[in-house]
């Protein structure tokens, strides 16, 4: 006799490599009561409302089961659920609140209700003739994919995949979920190891699935990527994919040892120990190293006496033996390093240094890691400077990678190129800037290698200068002694691990906070004091903190800043911008320009739309693109790297402990030009400047450049 049971899927306990066959723990509605549930066909997944048709019968070795002849999809009746399906802003014209409304009205018969009389909204308070069409429209669009909504909704996966991977994939979206899901980590932007690996499990997908353990390792080797690594140890590899994945660490080894001896995972040794790379960036270091040694051979150019003596007569001024060394090398070597901190004559010597390219008719190109960098570094040598990605005219392509249209099959012009805030580049970027030189061109790499180092994987500036066989200038001697010069004097003292000291003229002064609450106040009240929503300050002044999270941390920060100059209570959340707001660009978008790091003014705000001002050009967001924009009155140490200001506001607090080291307060401090303002404690300030050494990064490109590499 047929039976008919209603409820929800609970667990896979097993699914066959065709799909032919599955088994699967079911939860009775009626009852409460769990069963196990056999089909012949796919396995459902986690979470799936099911109308299950068959028979009871028992198993002689699992006992009793229902026997499934058929499963239905079942639309949840569920008040809760039917409104976390609504509220989920997939239909337009619809959110949380009217979802609650147009629940409260219909109950369980809603979704019946979009089905089969959708004109029946009207009834609902709020719902006229505009807003209906909107719906209807809208709903017209999602009717097909409700089944991967909930899907992904019982799963805990943002909604807005399921229009994506329909779009991406069409009619063979279901059929990419059962039985290749591990692709949508590459073909679907936004979409991570982690999500997939969850939909991949609720449809049935073997824990020691050969393909989830790939995917595992390569997803291990992103995060290493996201901590700054370029590669990392086999071993840990293995044993944290292991623990990630809940399989055995002899399975994940035997998996990466052959994917090593099949040339898909690429790999490097050096002394006893394996690292296992990304292929992008397997590539950027090997190849770099390559590109850095063709760098050295490059040929003398002309008479560097000839072109000191024109830039000093030039400019009325007498440069130092150390700058002249630096000219010299420029015109000496293909590949140079200028290092130094605040107020060494790095920009004089850049002046100098393009002086004798133009002297020998070469043709000179300026770029920096960010737009702010750029602009300073136009604005101190009068010739124009471009962002490396603009300079390599970078795009984005499908599936969120960077395309650099400027590469080894289309090089850039330029005869020399001179790099700013040059410890800001990662070996990615690197590579990439490598690719792109002529076979005659030549580098200058102008950067403080005591500041953080970057954000993306690898120190190659760091890695240059300790190799030893770039030609390198150390500027130690400090020539700005005007105005700041107690920024530059603290920055040095710093650098050599020696406590901070208040100046007389108040460039640089401490404030010592009795407790977190008291280092909150302070920097309201000095907000207050230089009138910091005021449009002159703005721009002129900066507030650093190490950490996003905390009362003093930049969200906090910038909430509190933000009500404080708009004299208005603001709900809290990314999107609440008001006309005048501060904001910093978070990703490069280069359809519109502007790139991760530039500050803007929100000069106009819409309903959906937000207008920003970045140095003169005007860019609009609109929808999701909005989440492109932060507040930028409070910004992190290493968001800040590549920009000066007048007067920077740094707080660092033992609470900070994590991040309290030598280089984050080097380079918080020498964000300022006129005055610093340091709120911290003895303590704080005493474990930074005692923790000189930064984290290592597991990279190879020193052992490369070295020839210490094996295959």
């Amino acid at each position: 006799m047929t039976e008919e049971l209603h409820g929800t899927v609970r667990k896979i306990i097993f699914s066959s490599d065709d799909g032919r066959f599955c088994v699967f723990l079911f939860e009775n509605k009626e009852t409460g009561k769990i069963a196990t549930a056999a089909y012949r066909g796919s396995a459902p997944y986690g979470g799936q409302s099911l109308l299950l048709r068959g028979c009871w019968n028992r198993h002689p070795r699992f006992g009793m089961q229902f026997k499934c002849d058929s499963i239905e999809n079942v639309k949840p009746d569920g008040i809760e659920e039917t409104k976390q399906f609504l509220a989920s802003g997939l239909i337009d014209g619809i959110g949380p609140s009217m979802a609650e409304r147009i629940v409260d009205h219909f109950g369980k018969k809603t979704l019946d209700i979009f089905e089969h009389n959708i004109d029946a909204l009207t009834e609902v308070s709020g719902i006229g003739a505009n807003i209906l069409e909107k719906i209807k429209a809208s709903y017209a669009e999602i009717a097909g994919q409700q089944e991967l909504i909930l899907f992904l909704q019982s799963l805990g996966i943002p909604d807005h995949f399921a229009l994506e991977i329909r779009k991406f994939y069409g009619d063979d979206a279901e059929d990419v979920l059962l039985h290749d899901p591990y692709r949508m980590i590459s073909e679907i932007p936004g979409l991570g190891f982690r999500q997939v690996d969850r939909m991949a499990l609720a449809k049935g997908v073997a824990p020691d699935d050969e393909d989830r353990i790939d995917e595992g390792i390569e997803y291990m080797l992103s995060l290493a990527l996201g901590q700054g690594h370029a590669c990392a140890p086999a071993r840990s590899v293995y044993r944290n994919t292991a623990l990630a994945l809940g399989v055995s660490e002899d399975l994940v080894r035997r998996a990466g040892e052959e994917a090593v001896a099949a040339g898909i995972l690429p790999s490097l040794v050096v002394g006893e120990e394996r690292y296992l790379y990304l292929l992008p960036l397997y590539e950027a270091e090997t190849e770099a190293a390559g590109r850095v040694k063709s760098l050295l051979s490059a040929e003398k150019l002309g008479n560097p006496k000839l072109a000191i003596e024109k830039f000093e007569r030039e400019n009325g001024i007498s440069m130092a033996e150390e700058q002249k060394e630096a000219v010299v090398k420029a015109m000496e070597s293909g590949l140079l390093v200028i290092t130094g901190g605040p107020g060494t004559g790095k920009t004089t010597i850049v002046r100098a240094i393009i002086t004798a390219a133009l002297q020998n008719q070469l043709k000179v190109r300026l770029m920096a890691p960010t737009g702010r960098a750029a602009k300073r570094l136009s604005l101190a040598s009068g010739v124009e400077a471009d962002t490396i990605h603009k300079a390599l005219e970078a795009e984005m392509h499908d599936g969120g990678s960077t395309f650099f249209n400027k590469n080894e099959s289309d090089q850039l012009s330029e005869d020399l190129i001179i790099v700013d805030e040059a410890s800001m580049m990662d070996i990615s970027l690197f590579h990439h800037l490598l690719s792109a030189l002529k076979p005659s061109a030549r580098l200058i790499l102008v950067g403080d290698v005591d500041q953080l180092p970057p954000v993306g994987p690898g120190s190659p500036l760091r890695d240059l200068i300790r190799w030893g066989k770039v030609p390198v200038v150390r500027l130690l001697h400090i020539f700005r002694q005007e105005e700041g010069s107690g920024i530059i004097e603290n920055a040095a003292r710093i650098r050599d691990g020696a406590p901070c000291i208040p100046d007389e003229r108040e460039d640089f002064t401490i404030y010592y906070a009795q407790s977190e609450q008291d280092a909150f106040e302070r920097v309201m009240d000095l907000c207050d004091g230089f009138d910091y929503g005021s449009e002159k300050m703005k721009m002129a002044m900066q507030v650093l903190s190490p950490m996003y999270k905390g009362l003093c941390g930049v969200d906090h920060l910038n909430h509190a800043i933000q009500e404080r100059i708009h004299q208005c209570s603001i709900p809290e959340g990314p999107s609440h911008f008001m006309v005048g707001d501060k904001v910093m660009q978070k990703k490069n978008d280069y359809e519109k320009g502007i790139y991760n790091g530039d500050l803007g003014i929100v000069w106009s705000v819409e309903k959906n739309k937000v207008f920003v001002r970045f140095d003169g050009k005007d860019v609009s967001f609109e929808g999701d693109e909005r989440a492109s924009l932060q507040l930028a009155y409070a910004t992190t140490v290493h968001k800040s790297q590549g920009s000066e200001y007048d007067t920077v506001i740094l707080i660092l607090l033992p609470t900070q402990n994590i991040m309290l080291q030598r280089n984050l307060l080097y380079t918080g401090v020498t964000r300022a030009k006129k005055r610093t303002i340091l709120i911290s404690t003895e303590d704080a300030i005493d474990r930074a400047v005692s923790r000189g050494d930064m984290k290592n990064r597991y990279t190879l490109f020193l052992p490369l450049l070295k020839g210490e590499v094996k295959e």
